[in-house]
C-alpha cells in the first residue's frame, strides 16, 4: 500500500490531493493482513476519510488457481470493525473467479472481472471477450437477489458519506 514509513509522508500529500479533487482510489489490498495497516494509515489521518473502495484481491499470476475460501479471511478482518463503511469487492486470478465473484456478491461485496486476472468462463471454454465474463459475473449476481448498479448508482454509492 504504502511502502514503508518514510513513504508516509509523501503519499499522505497524495491522497489529500486526490481527495481535494474528488478522485477516489481504490485500495488494493493483498492479503488479510493488511487492512491492519489500511486501517492504521486511516486512522493516522495518511488516508484522509472514512469511507474509501478497496479490492481484496484473490491469489497472484502464476500462483495456482484463487478459492472462494480465499476470501473469507478478508472478510473477516474488514467486518472486525463494523463501523468501517468503506465497499469492498473482490477479484481473482484463475478459471474459478467466477465462483470468488459470486462468493463476494454473496457475501455483501462488489466484484472486478476481466481478462487481466482470468480467461476462461466458469465451464472452462476460453471467454470470447470480457463482456462474456462480466454477463457472468451479472447472472451470478441476480441469481443471489443481487442488483446491478448503473454508473450513477455505482458513483453514489462510492462517494456518499
Amino acid at each position: 500500500m504504502i511502502a514503508n514509513a518514510e513513504a508516509e509522508r509523501e503519499a499522505a500529500a497524495f491522497l489529500a490531493w486526490l481527495a481535494a479533487e474528488r478522485i477516489l482510489p481504490q485500495y488494493i489490498l493483498y492479503a488479510p493482513d493488511e487492512i491492519a495497516r489500511y486501517r492504521d494509515l486511516r486512522a493516522r489521518g495518511v488516508i484522509p476519510g472514512e469511507r474509501h473502495f478497496l479490492l481484496f484481491v484473490l491469489g497472484r499470476h502464476g500462483s495456482g488457481e484463487s478459492a472462494p475460501r480465499d476470501l473469507l479471511p478478508f472478510v473477516m478482518a474488514r467486518d472486525a470493525d463494523p463501523s468501517d463503511p468503506s465497499p469492498w469487492a473482490a477479484c481473482a486470478f484463475g478459471a474459478r473467479e467466477s465462483a470468488c465473484a459470486m462468493t463476494a456478491a454473496a457475501l455483501g461485496g462488489h466484484v472486478r472481472v476481466g481478462f487481466e486476472n482470468n480467461l476462461r468462463l466458469a465451464d472452462g471454454r476460453l471467454a470470447p471477450d470480457n463482456a462474456a465474463l462480466v454477463a457472468q459475473a451479472r447472472d451470478g449476481a441476480a441469481i443471489l437477489g443481487r442488483e446491478i448498479a448503473s454508473a450513477a448508482t455505482a458513483r453514489d454509492m462510492l462517494w456518499a458519506p
